[in-house]
């Protein structure tokens, strides 16, 4: 089993744009620790054991396997198997490997694993960890049935109205969140503008939308058991003229591919010409939902499955395509189709953009940078990863970068760059609510509308 994916692994409660690659010094005995786990990840992985005989295993395996036996023999506390070699591997993600490649313990695979499927548990916000500003309200999460808005910022939270504390302290709201039983109601004081009210919420399991439709007169999004059920919302954004829908992708994890198709098919419905596409917030995801995504979007290509991203291994390069190529069914010669990002735009949301630029789908003028903390630009991550599960420790994987991400034909990489107002695009501030901001960028990018 291999997934392959270009977000950085994280919790939906915590906010992870600012976590680049850094460069790291390697100290000699890590550095023989980091060999030797590659052994043990191989033979594992070969599924012959990690102890294939004495003539196979170098002299730092060996090295290896007699501290780990005369810890275990000679400590005065218990050390296992699987302590020992948690703390190995747990030193090599710290020491050695870059900010995306990691192990995992069984515990947080499976919670990888879930998560890609689209179910998850807990309120259902992504929180800018320095001021528990909400940055992105989960569709059908709890958050969203309780009325809780982008960009509203948590300052108060207890298990009843009496009894909120005020705080906006992230690690004592974390606490407070875990120490919630789900199903419980608990309350927040929220802060939008100088507006403060009090929200009812929950902590519970369920199956997050991530594609949101909206047009001048109608809004839809995804529920049911899979959240495939396209669903009418009352939220249409006025700001667009008659031609323009607007469509929100938050992750390419779950049911977004699925999700996605639907609302390309309210699109077609509602005879709609050009289309904003929002990927602000969106930090990556798998890149089979990117391929099928990227499918609506290879403007001119005559091929039936156009190439989609290029992945560079450095002695090699594989090319990733769609799974079709279906631009002309839903757009004319007319059209126009925008992007909307930020510096939470990431992995496969640049890829994609990428793909549509390099396609023609959209030019650098028709996307608009969000201004946050006084930065204009997407986060600059062209860098995969691929998860393997590793057969030494039963349910651990390790997820480690194999590739460099190139555009499909340019081959231009934004890693640790990119896209930025030099490169041409618009520029919004997005001073206000979440629905100012999107009339801001349209305005930009529709001046006419």
């Amino acid at each position: 089993m291999e997934n392959t994916e270009w977000n950085p692994w994280d919790e939906v409660q915590e906010e992870q744009r600012e976590q680049l690659p850094v460069e790291k010094k390697r100290k000699p005995w890590k550095r023989g620790a980091a060999w030797a786990l590659c052994a043990v990840m191989a033979a594992g992985l070969l599924g012959t054991g990690f102890l294939v005989g004495r003539l196979t295993i170098d002299e730092e395996m060996r090295t290896l396997l007699r501290v780990k036996r005369e810890i275990q023999k000679e400590y005065y506390q218990e050390v296992t198997d699987e302590e020992f070699y948690d703390a190995l591997f747990y030193a090599v993600n710290n020491n050695v490997l870059d900010a995306y490649s990691q192990y995992l313990s069984a515990e947080e695979f499976d919670a990888v694993t879930e998560s890609a499927t689209g179910r998850t548990s807990g309120l259902g916000v992504v929180i800018n960890k320095s001021d528990l500003c909400i940055l992105r309200v989960c569709g059908n999460s709890p958050a969203e049935r309780a009325g809780i808005r982008v960009g509203s910022y948590i300052v108060g939270f207890g298990l009843t109205e009496e009894t909120i504390q005020q705080s906006s302290d992230h690690a004592t709201f974390s606490a407070f969140l875990n120490g919630v039983e789900d199903g419980i109601p608990f309350y927040l004081l929220l802060k939008e503008g100088e507006t403060l009210s009090i929200k009812s919420a929950t902590r519970e399991n369920y199956v997050e939308n991530y594609v949101f439709y909206r047009s001048k007169d109608t809004s839809y999004g995804f529920t049911g058991n899979k959240a495939t059920t396209l669903t009418e919302r009352s939220d249409a954004l006025a700001c667009l003229n008659a031609d323009t829908a607007y469509i929100r992708l938050t992750q390419f994890n779950g049911s977004a591919a699925e999700q996605f198709h639907g609302a390309m098919s309210q699109f077609k419905t509602e005879n709609k010409k050009h289309l904003v596409l929002d990927l602000r917030g969106n930090g990556g995801g798998y890149l089979n939902i990117m391929r099928e995504i990227a499918s609506y979007f290879c403007k001119g290509s005559e091929k039936e499955k156009p190439v989609v991203a290029v992945a560079d291994y450095g002695e090699k390069k594989d090319e990733f395509k769609a799974y079709e190529n279906v631009y002309d069914e839903y757009f004319s010669a007319e059209s126009r189709i925008c992007v909307l990002a930020d510096r939470s735009t990431a992995s496969a949301s640049e890829c994609l953009i990428g793909c549509m630029v390099d396609y023609g789908t959209t030019a650098y003028g028709d996307i608009c940078l969000f201004t946050v903390d006084g930065t204009a630009k997407t986060f600059g991550k062209g860098i995969m990863q691929n998860t393997y599960p590793l057969q030494i420790l039963k349910g651990n994987a390790i997820k480690l970068t194999t590739a460099e991400i190139r555009w499909p034909l340019s081959g231009h990489s934004i890693h640790g760059r990119g896209i930025l107002p030099e490169d041409g695009t618009k520029v919004a501030q997005n001073n206000g609510s979440e629905e100012e901001g999107i009339a801001e960028a349209v305005a930009k990018l529709f001046p006419t509308a």
